[in-house]
């Protein structure tokens, strides 16, 4: 029997678990979880992301 390294099993177990908990949400269902917990981690680490305007036209680099 192979010995797997302890953080491995647990990435292991982690990526079962999440797996379990989206796989019969929709596409859009997942989106909003997603948001939603990307939300609650921003909130909880007190991070603040400052907004960015997208160019429509990019810059070439010559």
């Amino acid at each position: 029997m192979k010995k797997y390294d302890k953080s491995l099993l647990e990435v292991w177990e982690w990526k079962e678990k999440v797996y379990q908990d989206v796989k019969d949400l929709t596409a859009e269902e997942y989106v909003e979880k997603v948001r939603k917990d990307a939300d609650k981690i921003l909130s909880n680490g007190l991070i603040n992301l400052t907004p960015v305007a997208l160019k429509k036209d990019p810059h070439k680099i010559t």
